[in-house]
Formats: structure tokens, C-alpha cells, sequence
């Protein structure tokens, strides 16, 4: 009898142990040893990069760019990484690119050496972590994983990376990394989907890696590679630049310049802006960036024409770096002038959650309103005068409004033309896009004297984009 006793509780205590649930260490415990767990890792291939946030359409997918070639190395406990890409044609930043990050600091290798890159580090170093063999290191480091079992022999491990994200990584039957998923905040999306998918792994001396890499940003693929090449455990020395070891992110500033009565260009950054003043309100044109510039341009209008409100704000194209303090002039109640192929993308994003980074449309849950343009629009008090005019875009965008102020005789545009410095020579051959914006001046019959750039130096004659294109 004793012996029946002490084999039903041998049969038990199997039972009991085959059927216990794993906890989050264990799960990635057992992918790790499947996986390998290198201290660093190299890998090459080809495929394509898309150019995020500049859609020919709004709410169309981002544009596809091939890479003939891509190498990427990391090192883990640093939290270094050095991606390297060569386009196979002439893209926005040069065919040949080179982004880095060591912990908190991250620069670009420009043509002239290290170009810091403050904003962009947070972001790179949270792509270390949606790496198949970042992941599991992250997860299993962070003190706070969770795991949901899945129904088919997969785990979903789930933790914070930074201190803000939440980033959830699905391990299959097998113990290898299928999918790592995060949000993160962008200044038009709000609330934007991150999602790497992996398939395809191979061994590359115990270690395994896939093959098959893709990644989704807001919805639309962003990566799509194919790995040829693999090399775990090689030595990435990513020493931080000097330049790049001061470097911060500049502070927001905003210089503005008399145009013509009651006409303002705000300048003093990368992008600019416009305050034309009206009777009894003021409009912006132009919502580069995000919230911090939006805020800074704002205040200043409200100084330029105290006592007014900013009651319109006009947008020359959908580009996220134009668009970016949309949300923060829809908090203010601006009608957001725009055009009309436009409106149905804006109307999603401009009332889309932004709990990763709250701003000012967080609190305000205005319901934004627009004025769509599909030909031409006007804003005037009978003194004053806007005059907006829809066009078919050009190899930039499939559409793009014009604003132009005929009491000024000031053009304002983003992207075709964008003077550099006064003694630079023109160009052998003229940027299509320049050529473009002349014919459109000339085919709306429009009387400018000045061009007011969104990019470039300043406000420059006419003449100058003139002897740009090569017909001063």
C-alpha cells in the first residue's frame, strides 16, 4: 500500500510539473538559449527604406527608396548602434547615409564629419530594444515583464523600454522572436504604431537571426530587408564625437521680418513661418515641426497684433515637418486652411489620442475645422488680402497651395525653392521643382516682388529665383 502512495505521488508531482505555467523569465529564458545571446551583432542586406511622414498624398503610404546596400551593428550593453545605407537613387539626405546612437547621444556622418542628432536619440535607442536579440535582452533586464501564453504554443512578453514605452514581443513555439511592437509620439499622428516583424531565421554559429525583416510606422511599411550576411559577437567601437558629446537640442526661436503692412516673416529655425495681420485677427501660414515651434510662432503673432486672435491657419502642403503644430492650432480653434485632398487625413489625425507625449489638443479635444481649397480662396477684411491657390503639386507632392499677398506682392512657398547663400552660384541644371513654381507664377498671372520661403536664408527678390532657374 505504502508503494501505491509513493508511486501516485511520483505521478502527481510530474503532472504538476509539466503543467506549470512559465512565467515571463523563463519564456525568455528558453528564447535566448534558442536564439543565442550575443553581445553584440552585425548584419548586412538590401531592400527599402520609405521617407516617413512625406506621402505624395496625404494618407496615401510613404514613398519606397531601394537600398542597394544596408549594415547595421549593434552592441548591446552599450546601447550603440551605426546603421549604414547606400540608396540606389539620389534621395533627401544623400544617396550614402550613416545614422549612429551611443546611449543617450546620436549623430549623422554628413559629408563635413558628425552632425549631432539630440532629438533623434531617444527613438534609435528604443529601435535597439525591437531587435529580435535587443528584445529579449531588454525584456529580460527590465523588471517588469509580463507574459500572455498564446493559443497556438506562442507567448506575448510585454515591458516598459525607457521608462515610457511599452513594447510587447510575441516568441513562437519555437522560441524565436516573430513580431515586436511599440507606440510612439508623433506631432501629426499622435499616437503612432511601431511594429518589426521577423521571419526566416538562420544560424549563424549558434546564433540565430532572420532573414526576413519587416517594419510598419503609422501604418505603412517603413523597412522592408532582406539579410544576406550575419556576423554575432563582432566589436563596435562608437566612440561619441566631441561636437556631439555638447550638443542639445537648440532652444526654439522665432525672428521676425516686415514684409509689408501688417505681413511678417517668422524665421529663426529650420522652417518658417508667416503672420499676415487682418481688422480684427491674424492668420499664420504655415505649421512646421510640432507643438514647441507652434507655441513660439503663436506668441509671437499674438505680439506682432496684440489683441487679436490667430483665426486662420494656413498650410502650404501636408508634409509632417509642415504639419506638425496642426494639433496645437486646432486647440486654439483655427480654421485650418488647406488643400481639400487633405481634409480627410487631417480630420483622423487632428483628433487622434497623443498619450505617449500629451499636448495642447490632448486637453482640448477640439473638434477642428477647415476650409477647404480646391481652386482658389480668399481671406480679406477689404484691406488686407490672402489669395490661396490649389495646384497639381510637382515630383515633391501630388498637390500644393500657393499663397500669395497681393497688397505685398509676397509669394509664400515651402519646398520648390529655397535660397541659400546670397553669393552661391546657380545650379548647371535647375531643380525641376524651382521650374515649376516659376511656370505656376506665370500661369496664375501672379505680380510678385518677393519670395518668402519656408526653407532657406529669407525672403528674397524674385529676381534670385529667377537667375536660380536660369531665366533672369
Amino acid at each position: 500500500m505504502k508503494q501505491i502512495h509513493s508511486l501516485l505521488a511520483i505521478v502527481v508531482l510530474l503532472t504538476t510539473g509539466c503543467s506549470r505555467t512559465r512565467d515571463a523569465a523563463a519564456v525568455l529564458a528558453d528564447a535566448q538559449k534558442a536564439m543565442g545571446n550575443p553581445a553584440s551583432i552585425q548584419y548586412s542586406g538590401t531592400g527599402m527604406n520609405a521617407f516617413f511622414g512625406q506621402a505624395l498624398t496625404a494618407g496615401q503610404e510613404w514613398p519606397r527608396r531601394d537600398l542597394t546596400a544596408y549594415t547595421r551593428a549593434i552592441d548591446y550593453d552599450k546601447r550603440a548602434s551605426r546603421e549604414e545605407m547606400t540608396f540606389a537613387q539620389a534621395v533627401f539626405g544623400g544617396q550614402q547615409q550613416n545614422a549612429e546612437v551611443a546611449g543617450d547621444k546620436a549623430w549623422n556622418i554628413g559629408a563635413n564629419g558628425p552632425v549631432p542628432q539630440p532629438v533623434a536619440a531617444e527613438e534609435r535607442q528604443l529601435m535597439i530594444w525591437l531587435s529580435p536579440h535587443g528584445f529579449l535582452k531588454a525584456a529580460a533586464s527590465s523588471g517588469n515583464a509580463t507574459l500572455t501564453p498564446g493559443n497556438d504554443g506562442s507567448s506575448t512578453v510585454g515591458f516598459t523600454a525607457l521608462g515610457k514605452y511599452k513594447v510587447e514581443g510575441t516568441i513562437d513555439a519555437n522560441n524565436l522572436v516573430t513580431r515586436v511592437a511599440t507606440t510612439i509620439a508623433n506631432p501629426v499622428l499622435g499616437d503612432t504604431g511601431v511594429v518589426a516583424t521577423y521571419g526566416d531565421y538562420k544560424d549563424y554559429g549558434g546564433v540565430k537571426f532572420p532573414s526576413k525583416i519587416a517594419v510598419q510606422q503609422g501604418g505603412f511599411p517603413l523597412w522592408d530587408l532582406t539579410i544576406t550576411s550575419v556576423t554575432p559577437n563582432v566589436p563596435l567601437d562608437l566612440p561619441v564625437p566631441a561636437a556631439v558629446a555638447s550638443a542639445a537640442v537648440p532652444p526654439v526661436s522665432v525672428v521676425s521680418t516686415r514684409l509689408g503692412p501688417g505681413v511678417w516673416h517668422v524665421t529663426g529655425g529650420s522652417h518658417h513661418s508667416a503672420v499676415v495681420e487682418f481688422a480684427d485677427y491674424t492668420a499664420v501660414v504655415e505649421a512646421p515641426l510640432n507643438e514647441e515651434r507652434s507655441l513660439a510662432v503663436l506668441a509671437e503673432a499674438r505680439k506682432l497684433a496684440p489683441g487679436k486672435p490667430v483665426r486662420y491657419i494656413l498650410t502650404t502642403h501636408h508634409h509632417f515637418d509642415h504639419t506638425g503644430g496642426l494639433r496645437t492650432y486646432a486647440a486654439e480653434g483655427a480654421t485650418i486652411v488647406t488643400h481639400q485632398s487633405n481634409v480627410p487625413y487631417f480630420t483622423r489625425t487632428l483628433v487622434a489620442p497623443a498619450t505617449v507625449s500629451p499636448d495642447a489638443q490632448t486637453n482640448a479635444q477640439k473638434m477642428p475645422t477647415f476650409q477647404a481649397v480646391a481652386d482658389t480662396y480668399e481671406l480679406t477684411d477689404g484691406t488686407q488680402k490672402i489669395q490661396v491657390y490649389a495646384t497639381d503639386g510637382d515630383a515633391h507632392t501630388n498637390e500644393y497651395t500657393l499663397i500669395y499677398l497681393p497688397g505685398s506682392k509676397v509669394l509664400i512657398e515651402a519646398d520648390a525653392y529655397s535660397p541659400g547663400p546670397a553669393d552661391a552660384p546657380p545650379p548647371a541644371v535647375p531643380p525641376p521643382n524651382a521650374v515649376k513654381l516659376l511656370d505656376e507664377i506665370q500661369r496664375l498671372k501672379l505680380n510678385v516682388d518677393t519670395i518668402a520661403p519656408v526653407h532657406g536664408r529669407g525672403a528674397v527678390p524674385i529676381a534670385e529665383l529667377r537667375k536660380f532657374v536660369g531665366k533672369a
